[in-house]
């Protein structure tokens, strides 16, 4: 089985409180930053915190600069976004080379996904709870050209600049979820690959991107998309 482990939006508490349940079991991560928002408000990552999350082999990679919904920015905004979000990180030191799309928008924007493949070579956004390896692996929307574009100049379903991804939020269609039901929903999506993946060869897996993490009841209500730190503990412990 193989999961991939994303974190987004630079929250110092990914730092404070994930990192050393990911240290314990030895696994990495790729960090999605917002580049406009390292080293400003108190509860965002510092450029040094980054520098310790590279150095012990996290990945770092582009989250915009400010997080903008990118579906309704000018042009000149959408290139500062996803160009200078490149450049912001590049001059500290990350050659990023993977964006991930604020809130999930713009993936299936031909003016958002054509900025984009200036100047990354992979983007992720979200909505499944599986990715799989070669496009025609989506069954409900069939697809054998992997390419961005069809033949008829619109965006394919499933391309490098849609790779798929799913958070775990305790708020889902208006329903408030339990950690337990939470916890049951990571092992259900976890194995859910396992009908995929025979003989030695991985198909598809799960990208599990989280947020913000706490201990706090008050600040666990404030987002949709906080987790629970003994929640997160629970989880990585299943994967190990």
């Amino acid at each position: 089985k193989v999961i991939m482990i994303n974190f987004d939006d630079s929250y110092k508490t990914q730092v404070l409180y994930a990192k050393p349940i990911l240290d314990q079991y030895g696994f990495k991560a790729t960090f999605f930053e917002v580049c406009g928002w390292v080293g400003k408000p108190q509860e965002r990552q510092s450029w040094q915190d980054v520098a310790a999350l590279q150095n012990d082999g996290m990945d770092i990679e582009s989250h915009t600069m400010t997080h903008a919904h990118l579906n309704s920015v000018s042009p000149s905004k959408l290139n500062y976004e996803v160009g200078f979000s490149k450049q912001c990180l590049a001059n500290h030191g990350y050659n990023a080379s993977i964006f991930g799309y604020p809130d999930n928008l713009g993936s299936d924007n031909k003016t958002v996904v054509n900025v984009v493949a200036k100047y990354y070579s992979l983007a992720r956004t979200g909505s499944d709870p599986l990715m799989f390896l070669h496009c025609n692996g989506f069954t409900k929307r069939p697809q054998t050209d992997c390419g961005t574009l069809l033949p008829d100049g619109t965006l394919s379903y499933v391309n490098r600049y849609d790779i798929r991804s799913q958070s775990f939020d305790h708020i889902h269609n208006n329903i408030a979820l339990t950690p337990t039901q939470l916890f049951q929903q990571f092992v259900q999506r976890v194995n859910s690959q396992v009908p995929y993946n025979k003989g030695g060869t991985i198909n598809a897996f799960p990208i599990i991107t989280y947020h913000n993490l706490t201990y706090s009841n008050e600040v666990y209500n404030e987002l949709p998309s906080t987790i629970m730190v003994p929640l997160f503990a629970q989880m990585m412990n299943y994967l190990h």
